[in-house]
């Protein structure tokens, strides 16, 4: 009988990047929120080795006043010298002292080391497990990853090792690999726990950082009979040169067919490349059909080439891992930064400066794409109306393909160049999508003198984003003017006003800004209901506490899925207790990000 599948925890959690079968929101909390925390695990002694995790890039300072992403996702790895950086990363590595993990301080935007206070570790480890990737809100993401990134203690209930296993394993779903590196850097061995020996075997080959298994594949052989780690041995053994040891492994688990034979052949490939072992086949994708980390990380570091068909089915969290791997190519990464961007893994910015470093180089060759021309018009038209019109286009290019939300945010830098006038008002509603989308609340809001100036109609229009995105009680906000944005939307697609319309006032409601009293008759018209369930409870007790760490995990357990099978009445408790901990604009950008994806 042929081992195909991996038998410990490195491939079944693995697995769970796979989509899952999607379920209505309402199972989406079974009983497990009442599950037993799980009895932690002793660390395993490591045998001397000395660790060889690669040190996290280095972050250039961001430039004031972007306005871009409240948490901006990283600088795309060299070679490519980008504009933008990833400014909520350490420039350093961390500590050693496992207890106290994570890159993000409060002076880099990290939520505080009080944000896990009080909360019971192995509980909310095993409801991380549980959360399926990618999130329906990008904004959910950026909030969750945040929180996972945040240097602060182990919270009790759980090993040290294991709850940085839990949140490195999380991020790695999340297409995060880059920050799941970052909080196991430079972490002794000897503290591991057989939990976080598998994580960091998943964390390293979506980094493609084949060479960073090697410190780990003598202990973790010793305590696991996984065929993953004979073939890490062969492979290391390639690398140091062992040529003897590598091809007597390798023809070991040829004969017992212990991997499948993909697997094995882009190991060899890279004990070839590193070590010299001469048994570089070419590899053949004939009968493969999915991208697992495994093949991912040794496909990338190997230089092999994985067919397009294979990358069309691979998950979004792949496709965040490929954006930020030197080793592909210029223009896989890119079409994989256009897949990951609306989970909130790569930002605005980054799709700029991507789209920029291939213009340029492909402009030698007067071979320039011409979504390259019409990103590269959007910010050097000769007029305005250029650029207006190439904004347009770039947006609408993306709708055609089922990418919209990743339109707005391609064209989010150049939208936020032009002044806010009324002498383009009628290009108003699709450049205040594009600032809201990529976080650029006050661009879009600088709009609202120009949109109040303007006749009814074009003001009702863009009423619902700019009442969402204001703080200061600008936008005026009462139900007659509600009903009024509604029959104006409703002149053009009255199915796609009402949804909009309806997400609107739970975004509303769930920011405290309406309820009650003279807003009765829209709940009950537009079908706007509050829900009572354990997840809201647990939601609600969080928020109380002001555990930020809880409310983030617990938001990204209520907005898991597909966007299509989301509610209003699912947003709604998320949005007010990220308000109650002090995350007022993530809570807003979240409430728009619903109005937008909407139609």
């Amino acid at each position: 009988m042929k081992r195909w599948a991996f038998r410990t925890a490195l491939l079944s959690s693995c697995l769970l990047l796979l989509p899952a079968a999607a379920a209505g929101q309402e199972n989406l909390l079974p009983g497990f929120l009442e599950e037993e925390p799980e009895e932690p695990a002793q660390p395993i002694p490591a045998t001397p080795v000395v660790p060889g995790q690669s040190e996290p890039p280095p972050a250039e300072d961001d430039p004031a006043g972007q306005g871009e992403d409240i948490s901006a996702p990283a600088p795309l790895p060299p070679p490519l010298p980008e504009p933008t950086n990833r400014d909520d990363l350490a420039t350093e590595a961390e500590t050693a002292d496992i207890s106290l993990v994570g890159p993000l301080d409060t002076s880099r935007g990290g939520y505080g080391s009080g944000l896990f206070s009080g909360t019971n570790g192995a509980l909310f480890a095993a409801w991380m497990r549980r959360i399926d990737t990618p999130l329906a809100s990008r904004w959910a993401h950026i909030v969750l990853r945040r929180a996972l990134l945040s240097r602060a203690p182990t919270p009790p209930g759980i090993r040290d090792a294991d709850w940085v296993a839990a949140r490195a394993d999380l991020l790695v779903r999340m297409g995060e690999a880059d920050g799941a590196k970052l909080l196991i850097a430079n972490l002794p061995l000897d503290t591991y726990t057989p939990r976080l020996y598998g994580v960091a075997a998943r964390v390293h080959l979506a980094s493609a950082d084949i060479p960073a298994l090697c410190p780990m594949v003598a202990t973790a052989r010793a305590v696991s009979d996984d065929p993953f780690w004979d073939l890490s041995a062969a492979v290391c053994s390639g690398i140091e040169g062992d040529e003897v040891t590598a091809v007597s492994l390798f023809n070991q688990l040829r004969r017992q067919e212990a991997v499948p034979p993909i697997d094995l052949l882009l190991a060899e490939r890279i004990a070839s490349l590193a070590g010299g072992v001469n048994r570089a086949a070419n590899v053949d994708w004939e009968d493969t059909e999915q991208l697992s980390p495994l093949r991912f990380g040794f496909a990338a570091a190997g230089g092999v080439e994985v067919p397009e068909e294979i990358w069309a089915s691979a998950p979004p969290a792949i496709h965040g891992w490929a954006f930020r791997a030197p080793e592909l190519s210029l223009e896989q990464r890119s079409a994989s930064a256009r897949r990951a961007a609306p989970y909130g893994m790569v930002s605005s910015r980054e799709l700029s400066a991507i789209a920029s470093v291939r213009a340029d180089r492909l402009e030698a060759s007067d071979d320039l794409p011409s979504e390259l021309e019409r990103l590269r018009a959007a910010y050097t038209g000769r007029t305005v109306a250029e650029r207006l019109a190439a904004i347009e286009t770039i947006v609408e290019d993306r709708a055609a393909e089922g990418q919209r939300f990743a339109g707005l945010l391609t064209a989010a830098p150049a939208a936020a160049l032009i002044p806010p006038s009324s002498d383009y008002l009628e290009q108003a509603p699709l450049l205040i999508e594009a600032l809201l989308a990529s976080g650029r609340i006050a661009a879009a809001r600088a709009w609202w003198p120009v949109v109040e100036a303007a006749e009814e109609g074009q003001q009702m229009r863009l009423w619902p984003l700019l009442v969402l995105a204001d703080d200061e009680n600008v936008v005026p906000l009462s139900p007659g003017l509600f009903r009024a944005a509604y029959r104006q939307l409703a002149e053009a697609d009255e199915a796609s006003a009402r949804r909009r319309m309806k997400w609107t006032a739970a975004g509303l409601a769930g920011l405290g800004r309406i309820g009650g009293g003279q807003w009765d008759s829209v709940f009950e018209d537009f079908e706007v209901d509050s829900k009572r369930d354990a997840f809201t409870s647990a939601l609600d007790r969080a928020a109380e506490r002001g555990r930020v760490g809880e409310v983030a995990i617990l938001s990204a357990l209520g907005l898991q899925g597909p966007w299509a099978k989301a509610r209003p009445r699912d947003l709604r408790p998320v949005l007010t207790a990220l308000d109650e901990v002090g995350l007022s604009e993530e809570a807003r950008l979240m409430a728009i990000e619903a109005v937008l994806r909407a139609p």
